[in-house]
């Protein structure tokens, strides 16, 4: 091609490298995040090439950087902030300690005689929505008289706009004008019709580059009004506030070459299938990729991002100052086009940890990272992209030297219940946002069973003990159980008993801060895991969902009803004795339709006899919440012991004891399972003789009955509370659609699989 230039381009080098190419030094890489380019014409000849990329050790490089420069803290023994590399890769309290290195994205040769290197399309919506300014910025590399062409074509592929202009140094801006637009909406709120940009590269009539990137039409802020605790924080898209219900993400797996586009969409899906929709990308993994954000684009999932610091000081020296804003020039420029990507966030607890962590005697008065939170970060999105709204922090409280741990302003981090106390305690919290709080749980019992050889998974196992990585975890985990329930009897007892407890947990904090007025969003950590673990997740490495999942698929249902106590706070009565609250939260849809269910409210005895009952018919504002202290004739128990609150609300219900499971008088539990397999599906119909409670059929343990892999079957509901004859039929299918075998309901029959298979407490507590 004449006058063509051949560059080399490396998506991602992990992370300390040379590059030579037929023995010449062409260039180095010294940043896992960043992408590299180098021209390589005078080095290449005819017939074979050789490109070598010589990898150095990442440790080595960092604790180089520390005695440089002197040690920062982190809450870990590693030298990870001295160096632009995934934090999680030198061990996390959920994952392990891998220090990778290699070719971890795309590398590859380009030839060209211009090239356009970014499109950054910023939108701009006028106040009554009536048209959308579209500025394409163009970043390119091209010779003189070169123009841009950019075109947008609409979601029914009509062009919309289009326009020409020439190239100034090395970008150009055009804006285009887009009347009565489409609007991009989270989803539950509307749809999420996209544009299509495209932008060609001209120079004397011949076409030198093209590049199509699709966009959303929307608007996105802050709306941090001041109110009686502090100020408000909340996103507000297209002039409307959006009540979050979110997860945090942290990398899929410890090596990031293993996670397929496919994988990643199968994780968001189950975030969306949960209720969710927001995912954090959490400062100490990688920025998201392409697949993931177009995947969150399509289905309408908000993403919180993170740029990459997590939990520790980092050096402010000239070098790493400029690897940083590298790093985000690139990644701002990327992501710019994606309509789901509403914040960023300069990092994880970093804040946090210069007001709580002891910092201040290891640095003195070095740097420790808010030049770039404060300044750098700032700088590059004031330049590149400002439209979306910054965030210095997680957690925040509007000023560098005001408690990020207090409530009364920005996005919160609850851990005070896991790390020290009950979770009747996040009810001591009214924040104005959540951006992390959660609970460690097992991994399904099969997923665990593969990684421990031979061991029974629980708390003698050492390998067990060994894939949680929680400081103190198995401590906490017990101090979570006695409060709840008897000391469990073996390992699969302890397995099911901490999960329940980790479901219970989450969700209790989830529907306390969502019968919040002022609360206006919950991000709880984590929706997934990187290896076979004993996590926050609420996906395990396989894929299974835990019961978590199924508690929180509840608690962040559009449409919720939850029981609350009339005094919460630091000396609240957690058995209700004092008064219940029914709470009806509303995020349904954008109809603007109040909801107004028929309530039945009960009080039960475990026997299944009604004591009390009222009929209520609330009218809930949409997007709002509806409040009713209950009448003391139904809400009190005669006894506390032996008794249930049962509310069901249009569909929903959810129940209240007036004691902790191990202080309840329960009878032995009796239930009836049924089989069937129709349509495909195991259908699995569980008919309560007493009363019970957190009903859950795992699907994984059913699986080497019906000849198939454990995370290849998923059951459509847990958790179940069924009262003395009540029944619920619980539906097994395969995740690939192919159907159940017909012969699995006669090889279950009557064996011992279905007692390991199907559970309730009332098996621990009764």
């Amino acid at each position: 091609m004449p006058g063509a230039r051949t560059d080399l381009v490396a998506d991602g080098l992990d992370t300390i490298a040379e590059v030579y190419v037929n023995g010449q030094h062409i260039g180095a890489a010294r940043d896992q995040h960043l992408a590299y380019r180098w021209a390589v014409d005078d080095a290449l000849r005819a017939g074979d090439n050789t490109i070598e990329v010589r990898f150095a050790s990442a440790w080595d490089a960092a604790r180089a950087h520390e005695r440089a420069h002197g040690p920062l803290p982190s809450p870990y023994d590693e030298p990870y902030p001295h160096l632009r590399k995934a934090a999680a890769n030198f061990g996390w309290d959920w994952g392990p300690h891998y220090v990778t290195a290699g070719i971890w994205r795309g590398i590859r040769l380009e030839i060209h005689r211009g090239r356009i290197e970014h499109v950054r399309p910023l939108t701009r919506l006028t106040p009554d929505h009536s048209a959308a300014h579209v500025t394409a910025h163009v970043r390119v590399d091209a010779p003189a008289g070169s123009q841009v062409r950019v075109e947008l074509t609409d979601p029914d592929g009509q062009v919309a706009a289009w326009a020409t202009g020439a190239v100034t140094g090395d970008e150009t801006a055009i804006t285009l004008t887009v009347d009565d637009p489409a609007l991009w909406w989270p989803i539950g709120l509307g749809a999420q019709p996209r544009y299509r940009l495209r932008a060609e590269l001209v120079q004397a009539g011949a076409l030198l580059d093209a590049t199509t990137v699709r966009i959303g039409l929307r608007s996105v802020a802050l709306d941090e009004t001041p109110d009686a605790a502090g100020t408000r924080w909340a996103l507000v898209v297209n002039g409307r506030t959006v009540r979050v219900r979110g997860y945090n993400w942290i990398p899929d797996d410890t090596f990031a070459g293993r996670v397929t586009p496919e994988r990643v969409k199968r994780r968001i899906d189950q975030a969306v299938a949960g209720n969710a929709n927001l995912l954090r990308v959490w400062g100490g993994g990688h920025f998201a990729t392409e697949e993931f954000l177009d995947a969150c684009d399509e289905r309408g999932v908000l993403v919180w991002h993170d740029f990459l610091f997590a939990c520790a000081a980092y050096c402010e020296d000239a070098e790493t100052t400029a690897l940083v804003t590298a790093e985000a020039e690139q990644a701002v420029a990327r992501m710019s086009p994606h309509p789901s990507l509403v914040l960023w966030c300069g990092g994880n607890e970093t804040v946090l940890g210069r007001h709580h962590w002891g910092w201040a005697d290891q640095l003195g008065t070095r740097g420790w990272g808010a030049a770039y939170y404060l300044d750098v970060l700032p700088g590059v999105l004031a330049r590149l992209d400002p439209t979306r709204p910054y965030l210095p922090n997680s957690p925040w409280s509007g000023d560098l030297d005001r408690d990020p741990l207090a409530d009364t302003h920005g996005p919160s981090h609850l851990w005070d219940a896991w790390n020290t106390a009950d979770y009747a305690h996040y009810r001591d919290h009214d924040p104005a946002f959540v951006a992390e709080m959660g609970w460690c749980g097992p991994a399904a019992w099969t997923t665990l069973e593969r990684v421990i050889d031979g061991e029974t998974p629980g708390p003698d196992s050492p390998l067990t003990r060994h894939h949680l990585r929680a400081i103190d975890g198995m401590h906490k985990l017990t101090r979570g159980l006695q409060p709840h329930v008897p000391t469990p009897r073996d390992g699969a007892d302890w397995h099911f008993a901490t999960q329940v407890v980790q479901a219970r947990a989450v969700a209790a904090g989830v529907e306390w801060l969502r019968s919040r007025e002022r609360c206006s969003g919950v991000v709880v950590w984590q929706l997934n895991d990187c290896w076979p673990a004993i996590s926050w997740s609420a996906v395990d490495s396989a894929g299974i969902e835990k019961p978590l999942w199924y508690a929180l698929r509840h608690a962040f249902a559009p449409r919720l009803a939850t029981i609350q106590p009339v005094h919460p706070g630091p000396t609240h009565d957690p058995t209700g004795d004092a008064g219940l609250v029914l709470v009806l939260a509303d995020d349904a849809d954008d109809s603007g339709t109040p909801w107004r269910p028929d309530v039945l409210v009960r009080r039960i005895g475990f026997d299944g006899r009604e004591r009390a009952a009222v009929r209520l018919r609330p009218d809930c504002p949409a997007g709002g919440t509806y409040r009713l202290t209950l009448d003391p004739v139904v809400a009190l128990p005669d006894d506390p012991y032996g008794e249930l609150l049962v509310v069901d609300a249009g569909g929903v219900r959810t129940t209240w004891t007036y004691r902790p499971d191990r202080e309840l008088t329960h009878v032995p539990p009796e239930r009836r399972i049924d089989l069937a397999v129709t349509d495909g599906e195991l259908r699995l119909t569980v008919t309560a003789v007493t009363l019970l409670r957190d009903v859950c059929v795992f699907a994984d343990r059913l699986a080497a009955a019906l000849g198939t892999e454990p995370q290849e079957l998923a059951v459509d509901d847990a958790l179940v509370t069924l009262l003395p004859g009540e029944s619920r039929t619980f539906r097994v299918t395969r995740r690939d659609d192919r159907p159940v075998p017909p012969g699995a309901a006669t090889a279950l029959t009557g064996t011992d699989v279905l007692e390991t298979a199907v559970r309730s407490i009332a098996e621990i507590t009764g």
